[in-house]
């Protein structure tokens, strides 16, 4: 059985992973939109269609050569560990390898396009040994075919384990067939990004597509949500607030990608309900008799001598250790276990680049 310390490290590390990669999309999108310009175009989760007639979503989206030629980025926060799993993820990425439609240029249709697949530097010897056993199969072998790329990345901390640091981006495997990116991705080093352009990057955007973990998004609703029903005549106090409510204002505090051809949504009212759902299980907030939609949202939320980051995480641990120890003991668990991921105004951007 996981210690408590252990459950809470992998609490802090799945919140952690999430928003560094919420960074590496800013930073991919802010490197492809910088002068010269990389690309000529570029969309966060455009719509398209492929030749399967299925609708897809990637993260992010790029035309170059007078918009003929495609990029497609898919991110990922986490890998499952299982091999089945990773394989089937691997193989999902088929539904990107078939020509599209809908394309931001004249005729929503390129020459070609590539694909990205961007991880953390931790799971790219398992991604990069799935993605050699899946391309073996004659449907997948574009996996092994020029147009398809792994990039990895990790955020570098500096001595002494505070948190000032800079990003890394390297290219693992494969190569894209656009040659301006590729001189900057095959650098020996890997596209670095100094501390101060990381304050810009976390400061641009807050979610992916891809589903937070329930801890990320309890911290965000606390740290930038919650307070903004506070009644500048009380200090503190209980407020009854709806999901609908918190929803709605939500939107407002993270708004959609500056594109006026595409609708994005950053929060997702289902991720929101499911931490108010874990913050009802872990105390933190009430709820009204009879009123489902409704929360008893205590302002200030939480009061904490370390870091919010932590008291949640550790208030998450104790609770999936106090499940696991019930029902080990073969009783029924008197706590709900709470579903969760698997726990794995400085300068601007250009001017790192110039």
């Amino acid at each position: 059985m996981l210690s408590l310390l252990t459950l809470q490290q992998d609490y802090i590390r799945a919140y952690r992973r999430y928003a560094d990669t919420v960074a590496v999309l800013s930073a991919i999108y802010h490197i492809l939109k910088q002068k010269p310009l990389v690309v000529d175009y570029v969309g966060i989760e455009t719509k398209l269609k492929n030749d399967y007639g299925n609708e897809i979503t990637p993260d992010t989206v790029a035309l170059y050569d007078s918009r003929t030629k495609g990029l497609i980025f898919e991110l990922k926060w986490s890998f499952p560990f299982k091999e089945e799993l990773l394989e089937k993820e691997v193989k999902e990425l088929k539904k990107y390898a078939v020509p599209c439609s809908q394309w931001k240029n004249s005729t929503g249709r390129v020459d070609y396009h590539d694909i990205v697949l961007v991880c953390h530097i931790e799971d790219s010897g398992r991604i990069l040994t799935a993605i050699m056993e899946v391309a073996k199969e004659q449907t997948y072998d574009f996996l092994k075919a020029d147009g398809f790329a792994v990039w990895t990345w990790i955020i570098s901390a500096a001595r002494g384990g505070e948190r000032r640091e800079h990003l890394i981006l390297s290219c693992a495997h494969g190569q894209t067939r656009n040659k301006t990116l590729e001189n900057m991705m095959q650098q020996p080093t890997g596209l670095i990004l100094p501390e101060e352009s990381l304050t810009y990057l976390r400061s641009s955007f807050s979610f992916i597509r891809e589903k937070p973990p329930v801890q990320y998004t309890m911290i965000t609703l606390i740290q930038h949500v919650f307070s903004q029903f506070q009644d500048p005549k009380r200090r503190s106090g209980v407020y009854e607030i709806t999901t609908d409510m918190i929803y709605e204002k939500a939107k407002i505090l993270f708004p959609p990608w500056k594109q006026p051809d595409v609708k994005t949504i950053q929060i997702r009212r289902r991720w929101i309900t499911e931490a108010l759902e874990a913050m009802f299980a872990l105390r933190i907030i009430g709820r009204p008799v009879q009123k489902p939609e409704s929360w008893l949202v205590p302002i200030p939320a939480l009061k904490t001598r370390t870091s919010i980051e932590h008291t949640i995480c550790k208030k998450l641990a104790k609770h999936e250790l106090k499940v696991t120890q019930r029902v080990a003991r073969k009783g029924r668990p008197r706590v709900k276990p709470i579903k969760f991921e698997p726990h794995p105004k400085v300068k601007k951007l250009d001017d790192f680049f110039s």
